[in-house]
């Protein structure tokens, strides 16, 4: 019989069990929810084309459909508490036109991530770390009528057309912006419409909210100003949620305000609240009959090159647009920050490169060698930490590879 021969990677079992994220709703209340439903199902169900009209109306239809349901309240519950009749308008109000059963998720600052695969089946990430949340909606009609008035809100097409799309949300939540995508079901293999919602504080996560969520320590802290102060440009590599946004988004604050900065973006992810030199841009898409014009970040950094601009930001690396961080740091001397996709520090490089090469003949190697052109700093992250910091020391010549001094590694535990 043959034999295996392999040495064991792997720390232990596989973990095949979920652990839960527990959520306190409005909606949790039974007693609330039964005569919720009443409300709903006669002010929303049986008048979807006024509830249409409210939603991308004036503030005066808004008023219009409250009252409409307050009357509601008072001539079906008759004797209702001043208090019960307001958490009922609250629930009708968030069902309508807010994040209904998921606003105790967009509250809480330590979830940043928000999917809904199914009526019944919402996931999350929280400090880093994965759960399913225990709410749901009522049912597959229910959730399939409030994702319909997300894009109605948000001002998204509905056909087949629009299977994918996307949007930020600045202003619906107090304290953090929204960006939205949604994959319609005509799209999806299980044909259920999916949403997934990423959250952006409004203010900054402190450095030290940072420190204490085990990000980083104040060392680190001291070594990334420093660098900044010294003309570094930065890559932050990471899987999808591993805090490479949030990291940028404190760092962009600390580039000297004397030095213009140029933030190109698809989602409306990093901001400065403080920064006098910045100007965010993001793309989009024009629409008009038979004519679809992309305004990319490609279009965005070429027309900076025209301008006076010190510092050129990604918010996420993935096309042709990552050639400019090579030709621009070889030609101009401008400085690049941004994240991207990647397994670790020295591999993103080799990411970065392979991206250039969507829309040029540059070797690898060559690219890569642009690099020590001006001082560059590669940090990669997972689970909301930083795992690795290494610096660009120069190229060597034999190997045709570039060469790095280790700044930081993060100790196993």
């Amino acid at each position: 019989m043959s034999e295996l021969k392999y040495e064991k990677r792997s720390k232990g079992e596989i973990r095949l069990v979920s652990d839960f994220y527990p959520v306190c709703s409005i909606f949790s209340d039974k007693e609330l929810n039964a005569k919720f439903i009443q409300i709903k199902a006669n002010i929303c169900d049986l008048n979807p084309a006024l509830v249409t009209k409210c939603i991308t109306g004036t503030e005066q239809d808004f008023i219009m459909l409250m009252d409409r349901a307050k009357d509601f309240i008072r001539e079906r519950f008759k004797g209702i508490s001043e208090e019960e009749e307001k958490k009922l308008l609250e629930m009708f109000k968030q069902c309508v036109f807010g994040y209904y059963v998921l606003t105790p998720l967009i509250e809480a600052k330590e979830v940043s991530d928000i999917k809904v695969l199914d009526y019944d089946h919402i996931v999350i990430k929280a400090n880093g770390k994965r759960y399913v949340a225990k709410c749901s909606f009522f049912d597959q009609a229910d959730y399939k009528d409030w994702f319909s008035r997300i894009q109605r809100i948000h001002r998204l097409g509905r056909t087949d057309e629009y299977a994918l799309s996307h949007c930020t949300d600045r202003k619906g939540v107090k304290d953090f912006y929204l960006r939205i995508d949604l994959q319609q079901a005509c799209i999806t293999s299980t044909e259920r419409n999916n949403i997934h919602i990423r959250k952006m504080p409004k203010n900054k996560l402190s450095w030290d909210y940072l420190i204490e969520n085990g990000m980083l320590d104040k060392d680190i802290i001291t070594y990334l100003k420093d660098r900044i102060g010294a003309g570094y440009g930065f890559l932050i590599s990471g899987r999808g949620g591993s805090g490479k946004s949030t990291l940028l988004n404190n760092m962009i604050d600390c580039i000297p305000y004397s030095e213009s900065v140029l933030v190109s973006q698809e989602s409306d992810e990093l901001y400065s609240n403080v920064h006098p030199q910045i100007q965010f841009e993001h793309t989009m898409t024009v629409r008009k009959r038979d004519l679809i014009t992309d305004f990319s970040l490609e279009d965005e950094l070429r027309l900076g090159l025209l301008q006076d601009i010190d510092n050129f930001i990604i918010g996420e690396i993935k096309g042709g647009e990552a050639l400019y961080v090579f030709t621009t740091a070889m030609s101009t001397g401008a400085r690049f920050f941004g994240t991207i996709h990647a397994n670790d520090a020295a591999g993103s490089v080799i990411r970065l490169a392979q991206c250039a090469r969507y829309i040029s003949d540059y070797p690898m190697e060559t690219l890569c060698e642009m690099l020590t052109c001006t001082p560059f700093a590669l940090i990669h992250m997972s689970n909301f930490s930083i795992d690795e910091i290494l610096e660009v020391s120069g190229f060597d010549e034999r190997s045709r590879r570039l060469r790095f001094n280790e700044i930081y590694r993060k100790e196993e535990i």
